[in-house]
């Protein structure tokens, strides 16, 4: 049983990915948590265009906090999401209330926890619950990583379904090259140890 079935049992849209890592689950666990934005190139590019609309209207993007470039996982839960279910060096499973098509006055509802989460149902909106599962694997660690999504309404389910018909290949994307990103940190640091 997939851990997402505990947290976002009926959902319209699923994206699920995962790679074995050449590294120990430790590692591996460290790895995800420590990846930052720099080290996903094609990434920054996509969620740069995603930035598109705010730039043109003149909006404020976020500012980066601090001068050390923080990781990939803390900029998620800046922007909105929350940790829901954490087994340390293991599993991390994260949610938001939140209306992603609307990429420049968008709302996301501050859904502080799992129960929150679960009994969520403000008209308008999209559940989405992410988790990063890691599992001894023959020759080191498979993580896998999966997205799921589920509107609140009628109305929410019509405004999403064009925006997740563009983004789904770009979304895709992201993940395979956090996923490639955490691989490169996590068998480098193994290689080292070795």
């Amino acid at each position: 049983m997939a851990v997402l079935d505990e947290v976002l049992p009926v959902y319209r849209h699923l994206e699920r990915h995962h790679r074995t890592v050449a590294a120990p689950p430790a590692e591996v666990w460290k790895a995800l948590l420590a990846v930052s934005a720099k080290e996903l190139p094609l990434s920054r590019l996509l969620m740069g265009v995603r930035s598109i609309p705010r730039v043109f209207l003149g909006k404020p993007l976020r500012a980066a906090e601090g001068k050390r470039p923080s990781s990939v996982v803390d900029e998620f839960m800046r922007s909105g999401f929350r940790a829901l279910r954490v087994d340390p060096g293991r599993l991390l499973v994260a949610g938001a209330a939140m209306q992603p098509w609307r990429l420049v006055d968008g709302d996301v509802d501050d859904v502080h926890d799992l129960a929150g989460f679960r009994v969520f149902n403000r008209p308008g909106f999209v559940l989405i619950a992410v988790s990063f599962e890691l599992d001894p694997d023959v020759g080191g660690t498979r993580i896998a990583t999966e997205t799921r999504v589920q509107p609140t309404d009628a109305r929410a389910a019509r405004a999403f379904l064009p925006y997740w018909l563009v983004i789904r290949a770009g979304s895709g994307l992201i993940r395979r090259d956090l996923l490639r990103a955490v691989a490169r940190r996590a068998e480098s640091t193994a290689n080292q140890l070795a």
